[in-house]
């Protein structure tokens, strides 16, 4: 485990952009979390209930770390009762040609059909 951790620590901190983004992007659960943001703001029950098998804790976990790095945003409303909604930051919306990338790849090479996915 302490690799592993150390393999992190290092990737934080490096100036290369592959490791930097790897870092960032490191999980399944960011790239489900990246494309259901990719098509419209989301509140944590939604998002929850999109990405399949992500406990809550973990989800917490990783939108704390995406509202960090500048990747998404968090807006609680003013209205009764309050709501809390996702969405992706100018940063975090260039991500989105990377999520398509991802889907173009695997419809081509390994047979996947976008319409299994949640968006």
């Amino acid at each position: 485990m302490q690799h592993s951790h150390y393999d992190m620590e290092t990737r934080k901190n490096s100036t290369c952009p592959v490791e930097r983004t790897l870092y960032i992007l490191r999980d399944v659960w960011t790239f489900m979390i990246l494309r259901d943001l990719c098509t419209e703001s989301r509140g944590f029950n939604q998002l929850k209930k999109s990405v399949e098998g992500i406990s809550s804790r973990m989800l917490s976990e990783k939108l704390k770390f995406l509202e960090e790095e500048g990747i998404l945003n968090r807006k609680v409303s003013e209205s009764r009762p309050v709501r809390v909604t996702y969405d992706l930051t100018e940063k975090g919306q260039s991500l989105s040609t990377v999520v398509e990338s991802m889907r173009t790849w695997g419809e081509s090479w390994i047979g996947s059909n976008s319409e299994n996915c949640d968006n």
